[in-house]
């Protein structure tokens, strides 16, 4: 075996070298003879001609099929088509069911509220939601978790003049004081809930409050609690029966 019948290198490495070399050449007007370069071009010329075939071969291979692409184009456009449609119907579907009265939003999430009639937001603020915590009653066997109830809700009830707050069983088991009576004046206390409250149901409201340091956070035991102006807008603009939607 010469040195001429070597393994061809790499066609796209021969065809780089083939080229610079013609190049150098053509610029320096020098001959094959003259360089002696017969054996050069003899050692790469058939990496050059397999790169060619190659190439050749690929465009045959894999022609541009134009009556494909149309049908793949075709088939996109029509799904597009279909998407709108199946949107514009979906989006109808939902102005349907938005309500066309004031109705309230309350986001957990990022402790705000708003007032909206249909695409537009009447009343925007912050407010304060559930803290998430736990109490545990050992001795009674109940847990109570502090949690703003997510959903859908209307208003009940809507109060105002300083409505008196009828503090549960848990209000006394977080302070280590004895439960007492349904009925026992220790039960009623004026002023924390504002001026205004709205009752969504299950001792469940939207009401202001004395802490307004802690608006924004999660710091109640599940009402939403609002500033004096917002309640006091949310009062005078909804009615029994308005929806408060949370999540």
């Amino acid at each position: 075996m010469t040195e001429f019948d070597r393994k061809t290198p790499p066609p796209t490495l021969a065809l780089r070298l083939a080229k610079n070399l013609v190049g150098f050449m053509l610029k320096t007007g020098l001959t094959l003879c003259g360089l002696g370069l017969v054996p050069v071009l003899y050692y790469f010329w058939p990496a050059v001609t397999v790169s060619w075939a190659q190439a050749r071969e690929e465009r045959q291979a894999n022609p541009l099929d134009k009556t494909q692409l149309d049908k793949e184009t075709k088939k996109l456009r029509a799904d597009i088509a279909r998407l709108r449609e199946e949107t514009a119907q979906l989006q109808a579907a939902l102005d349907q069911r938005q309500p066309k009265v004031p109705y309230i939003v309350v986001d957990t999430n990022t402790n705000s509220y708003l007032m909206r009639q249909t695409d537009e937001v009447l009343r925007e603020g912050i407010c304060s939601t559930g803290s998430g915590k736990k109490l545990v009653w050992l001795h009674g066997g109940k847990t109570w978790v502090f949690r703003t109830p997510k959903g859908k809700h209307q208003v009940r009830l809507k109060k105002d003049n300083f409505p008196v707050w009828k503090k549960p069983d848990w209000a006394f088991i977080e302070e280590n004081e004895k439960i007492p009576s349904p009925n026992d004046p220790r039960r009623f206390e004026e002023g924390v809930l504002g001026e205004y409250a709205l009752d969504i149901g299950d001792a469940y409201m939207l009401h202001g409050t004395l802490y307004k340091r802690t608006l924004g956070e999660y710091v109640s035991h599940g009402c939403v609690r609002l500033d004096d102006p917002d309640i006091e807008y949310l009062y005078n603009n909804s009615q029994r029966g308005t929806e408060v939607y949370i999540f």
